[in-house]
């Protein structure tokens, strides 16, 4: 065969080479997601999520509030990593930079549908976009809405794929179980708690000794229906649950997915594309299938069953705080009728080009992939899931375009699919006849690794609290660590360690409480107040016309610490306590003083 001939074949991309890319896309993902995790300061968010997750751990009390904040599953997740791992800035991040690796992982198993090339294409995408790295590094709710968002769309493909569980849907649907059963163990071992610690313990490895024995012969019988193919289709029913438990947003997601399926029937039918031929899928998404995987009969009324109980359980389980406040289960619905006026009031200064003034900024290969790969896949016609993609990605882009409520870290869900369309745009590619093709493929997924690998490094590593660039929204600034130092220097200065006394009388000093949790005698006040005992103050920059006049006989100016733009905070310190370099607080008068 002449070189010629080679070079017109198909590219196939072996199981050697599959592997390889495989662990390098996820050691990638990893590296970024995990290294120097507590480089940047904790943002206002993450500070108030700390404070929900702290009273959790230490109290064991969750309260789900509509009004301000998202969903529940975050706190408990991070609860079960951090009572394993510690409390810590880093192990909080970590449990939300696992599901963020996960998603990569995850997006390998699409290979069926948007080729090998395109699978690690996508995933390769998603390791080094810069929004996707910089969210995983957070302690908020985005990145596990992102997880649950494909977990969903996987699970339904594996399931209509008629594939065999696996492994890894028998350890994810084990653990679904086991989470069933806790609370029934919680509670009946708290009964007595406190009573007699030796009965506690004995009760509560009992009962988890059933609930284990339970768990197995329930998977067993799962396993034994259909070859355990209904796994997929509960684990993407308690996905979508889960989806729901992170953010109210989670009907912007099921309701895009649903009309993108909606549009690529009508569009099959007005070009009159036959459902079982003309396909390079693995096999047909169609309808027709789908049902035919659910069953009849008996098997089909099992299957609802088990997957409505499993939905409306798993959102009891996260809503109710574990069945130990029943008020936050109509809380759920009440925080749609919050939302929909927050959605048109707040976060409206960004305007409604803002995700296209930010992609353009840092994810530009992203968006004109994903465009690249929806021409094709509807000038192809063939493959359903690349269709479907792409208009998950474009429903969800025009949906939050149009909403008047924007933050960069929303850009995420829509980010996703644009994943899938441009590795699948990548890998059409690179499968066509001709070296030529092949090298476009290439010099196309080359150019956009660079371009993403240098804007992530420079964004996560460099300028993260640079509020020029995207996805910086109103960050906490480094210098804010300057401050928690000085906090530790005097505390130990003082010989009280953790009970040094510390009055915060600044309005603004999220996410200060995050940082000094372990302070037993800190006291945000948030307004002045008349004390002279406490070893510190941290005021705000804003205050200091009267920091003088009502602090200035006890307190010395140790220095002026940025928090986030606009906000600057003060610390004072008793002047027995005070480093020699401090000044006297009439210096906060002088309108030339330079801190």
């Amino acid at each position: 065969m002449t070189t010629e001939d080679k070079s017109s074949k198909p590219f196939e991309l072996s199981g050697k080479y599959w592997t390889i890319g495989c662990v390098i896309v996820t050691a990638a993902a990893t590296f970024l997601r995990f290294r120097q995790l507590t480089l940047k300061p904790m943002h206002h968010d993450e500070g108030v999520n700390g404070f929900f997750l702290t009273t959790l751990f230490r109290e064991g009390v969750y309260k789900y509030d509509p009004a301000n904040y998202h969903g529940p599953d975050l706190y408990y997740f991070s609860l079960a990593f951090t009572k394993i791992f510690g409390l810590n800035t880093f192990n909080v991040r970590a449990s939300v930079a696992i599901f963020g690796v996960l998603t990569v992982i995850l997006t390998l198993y699409l290979w069926r549908y948007i080729g090998r090339i395109g699978a690690l294409t996508a995933a390769m995408l998603l390791a080094l976009s810069p929004g996707m790295v910089y969210v995983s590094r957070y302690f908020i709710h985005e990145i596990l809405f992102v997880f649950f968002s494909l977990a969903i769309v996987a699970c339904v493909l594996f399931f209509i794929e008629k594939r065999r569980a696996g492994p890894v849907s028998v350890a994810a649907m084990s653990l679904l179980l086991l989470v069933c059963f806790l609370p029934t163990v919680l509670h009946v071992s708290n009964l007595v708690e406190g009573k007699n610690i030796m009965l506690f313990w004995a009760l509560r490895i009992s009962l988890f000794a059933i609930e284990a024995i339970l768990v197995f012969y329930i998977m067993r019988l799962l396993l034994s229906w259909n070859s355990g193919q209904p796994v997929y289709l509960i684990l993407a029913s308690a996905s979508a649950a889960l989806l729901f438990a992170t953010k109210e947003t989670a009907f912007i997601t099921l309701g895009t997915m649903i009309i993108a399926i909606f549009c690529i029937w009508v569009w099959r039918k007005i070009y009159r594309v036959p459902d079982d031929v003309n396909s390079d899928e693995f096999i047909e998404l169609t309808w027709s299938n789908f049902r035919s995987r659910i069953g009849t009969s008996t098997d089909a009324y099992l299957m609802i069953a088990a997957v409505s109980f499993i939905f409306v359980y798993v959102l009891l389980v996260f809503f109710s705080s574990f069945f130990t406040y029943p008020k936050g289960v109509p809380a759920f619905f009440e925080a749609y009728a919050v939302w929909t006026k927050t959605g048109s009031k707040d976060h409206t200064q960004n305007g409604w080009i803002a995700y296209l003034k930010w992609g353009y900024q840092l994810e530009l290969p992203l968006f004109l992939l994903s465009a690249v790969g929806t021409l094709i896949a509807f000038a192809k016609g063939k493959q359903r899931f690349a269709m479907f993609a792409s208009l998950w990605a474009l429903g969800l882009f025009l949906a939050y375009t149009i909403i008047p409520y924007k933050t960069p870290w929303l850009a995420l869900s829509f980010l996703l699919p644009m994943c899938i369309a441009g590795g699948y745009a990548v890998n059409e590619i690179a499968v066509r006849r001709g070296t030529h093709f092949k090298l476009i493929a290439a010099a196309l997924a080359v150019l956009s690794f660079g371009f993403l690998g240098y804007k992530t490094y420079e964004l996560n590593f460099v300028r993260y609290d640079d509020d020029s660039m995207a996805y910086v929204y109103a960050h906490t600034k480094r210098g804010f660590h300057d401050l928690i130092k000085q906090i530790e220097h005097f505390a130990a200065k003082s010989g009280k360690g953790e009970n040094v006394s510390v009055r915060v009388i600044s309005p603004e000093y999220w996410a200060m409480p995050w940082y000094t949790r372990d302070y037993k005698n800190v006291v945000y006040t948030g307004a002045f107040e008349d004390i002279n005992s406490a070893e510190m103050i941290v005021a705000s920059e804003k205050q200091k016309g009267e920091l003088n006049e009502r602090y200035g006989a006890h307190y010395k100016y140790q220095g002026m610490y940025p928090l986030r733009p606009g906000v600057d905070l003060i610390l004072l310190v008793k002047k027995d306590l005070a480093d020699p370099g401090a000044k006297d607080l009439y210096v906060l008068d002088d309108p030339d003083f330079i801190p």
